[in-house]
Order: C-alpha cells, then structure tokens, then sequence
C-alpha cells in the first residue's frame, strides 16, 4: 500500500502491467467453454468411426487421463462434474501407466503445446498396451504421432500458457467423453456455465471498483500473506487450480488440500508457529454437490482456524449445474491470481523458473 491509498487495480494498472494480456484471456473463459465444446464436438465427429474412433472396438473399461500442470487439471475438473462415469477413472500426472490399463481402456494424452514429455511418454507407452490413445493438443510432438498412427486427435489453437487455455482443454475432454460413450450430451449445462460466466465476468472485471469486486477485494486480503486453499468434494480440482493461478500468476507461494483428510493431520500444523499462522490466509471452497455434512466441516475448520490465528474465509460456489459452479469457482481464482500479481508489480503471463527448470531438464549435461 502507497502513502496515499491502496494501489489501484482498475484498467490503467492492468494495462501498465499486464503486457501479455493474462486478464484478458481469463475474460474469454466464457467463450472458451461454448467455442470450445463446439468445436471439438465438429472435430471427433469426423473421426468418430474406423481406425480413429476414440471408443475402443467395446465400451471401455477404464479410463486414463495423462497431463501435466494446465493440461491436467481441465480433466480434473471434468471428472468432478461427471460423478455418474461408472468406469474406473484416474488423471497420471507423471510419466507410467497404472498396471491395469489396457487395450479396452480409453486413453486421452492432453498437451497443450504438445511438447509434454510425461504425456508424451504416456501415450507412447498406451500404444504398447494395445491401446489407441486419443490426444488432445495444439499441435507439437503429440499431433505428430497423432497425425502419422491415424489417433483421434482434437487440435486446440495453440500460441499461449496452458493455464490459460483451461477452458478449451476441458471441453475437449469432456466432447471426447462423450464420443466413448462413457457421458451422454452436455449443451444444455455448458451454455448455462458460459452464460453464468458472462454475467460474473461483469462483476470481476478492472473497471468494477473494489468496493463492488469479490476477486479485488480477496486480492488484498492475500497480499503479502501464505495462501493456503481447502477443497471439499468437487471443489478440490478447483482448489488445485486456484492454488496453481497463485503460483504461476502471482509467482508467490500457495498450497490446497481437502477436507475431510486436513482435519486429520493439517489443522494440527498451525498450533505451533503462531507467526506463522497469523501471516497466512485459509480459503475454503465449497459446493452443494459436496453435501451438508462436508459443507458443515468446511465451516467448523474455518472457525478453528480462524480460533488459531489463522485468517479464513469460505467461498461456496454459485450456478445452476455443478459445471456452472465449478467454472465459476475457477474464474473467481484466476481474477483473484491476477489481481495479486499487480499487486506485486508482476506480469501474470511469464513463468521464466518453469522454462529455465525445463530447459536444464532437456540438457544432457544438466
């Protein structure tokens, strides 16, 4: 905070800081979700019969989402919207297959640039299970193999962050799933998700004053403080996602974890360092789809917290359908993230320890 006011976050302080434009694109989540299904739906429908179908020859017996960082957590998000899926299902972060994958599990490779190596490693090895890996991505290594084996392959246009794509990458998935059969039609709940996100991005936006801002106002009250956020039931993708947006975004620490397992070890670890629990912030996400009886835990932790010294709020989701609700938590988190990153004077878009770390990763002699 300056000696004359808090600093201002309205349009002049975004175009003064935000070189890359990451406020703009979190604006487009809402078009990303309707252009998006739609488009990938158009895609798989070429290819939704002989070699590149996305089925398996049978309806699979299991699925496998493989994806690292922005192209994992869309499949996050849409197994948390799809409770009725009734195969076994897991998102890989990393670069093996579960021993139980095989030939007639559905597996989709997601990578934005297409240049993941874990992914890529993950298709590769599906192949060698008799698998026939569906792919999404931009383009890169992926589309190749793709392109050269005849895999179904939804292309997303390319050219950003990941992160910054969570909304086509989702929709992807979630058209592919219904091509396999494994989820009927969704048009209805995606266009009440886009809509619902239109009318909140209103409310979001640099012009809205703080005053009438819930991600201006949550903004200040992380700065300069440990973030720590808490989902429960569906919301715990989008807690891994808000506290991802504060890393990459903001460039500042941030951690998640899930009720109820917190409250069987977590809450202990702020009873000791009381300095340490003065200067942190809890954010509890929650959901109706959750349940009354995790909804009353995210409320008791809270006040807990809150007895040891530690800053909480809780933040239910809004919306008409659990996609709406979900999305919507997620929009609040990437305004949220980038609001915080003016704060701290930084550009939301760039991640130069990520592609520093990647480039030592690629050196043999690093």
């Amino acid at each position: 905070m300056s000696a004359s006011g808090p600093m201002d976050l309205g349009p002049a302080r975004v175009a003064e800081i935000d070189a890359s434009g990451m406020l703009a694109q979190v604006a487009g989540l809402a078009a990303q979700l309707r252009e998006g299904y739609a488009d990938a739906r158009a895609q798989l429908a070429e290819r939704i019969v002989g070699p590149s179908s996305v089925a398996p020859r049978d309806q699979p017996d299991g699925l496998v989402v493989c994806g690292m960082g922005g192209s994992a957590i869309g499949a996050d998000l849409v197994l948390a919207c799809l409770p009725a899926i009734t195969v076994p299902a897991a998102v890989v972060r990393g670069y093996d297959l579960p021993e139980w994958v095989g030939p007639r599990t559905l597996v989709i490779a997601v990578s934005y640039s297409g240049e993941t190596e874990e992914t890529l490693a993950c298709a590769t090895r599906a192949g060698a299970r008799g698998c026939a890996p569906a792919c999404i991505a931009s383009g890169g290594r992926l589309g190749a193999l793709a392109e050269s084996e005849g895999l179904p392959w939804v292309r997303v246009p390319g050219g950003g962050q990941p992160r910054a794509a969570v909304g086509r990458l989702s929709m992807a998935l979630l058209a592919a799933l219904e091509a396999a059969r494994l989820t009927g039609r969704h048009d209805e709940e995606v266009a009440q998700a886009a809509a619902q996100l239109e009318a909140d991005d209103a409310l979001l936006a640099p012009g809205r004053p703080d005053t009438d801002n819930a991600a201006k106002r949550l903004a200040r009250t992380l700065e300069q403080r440990l973030v720590v956020v808490y989902g429960a039931g569906p919301t715990v993708p989008v807690a891994r996602r808000w506290k991802g947006q504060v890393n990459e975004n903001a460039k500042a620490p941030a951690f998640f974890n899930e009720l109820p397992e917190l409250d069987h070890n977590e809450i202990m670890g702020w009873t000791s360092l009381p300095h340490v629990a003065s200067s942190a912030v809890a954010l509890f996400l929650t959901d109706v789809a959750a349940g009354e009886r995790l909804g009353r835990r995210a409320d008791l932790t809270a006040r807990e917290y809150e007895r040891l010294g530690v800053t909480s709020e809780v933040i239910a989701a809004r919306g008409s359908s659990r996609l709406a609700r979900l999305f919507s938590l997620v929009q609040l988190g990437d305004y949220v993230s980038c609001y915080l990153a003016l704060l701290y004077g930084m550009d939301p878009t760039p991640v130069d320890a990520i592609e520093a770390f990647k480039a030592g990763l690629s050196d043999p002699a690093g």
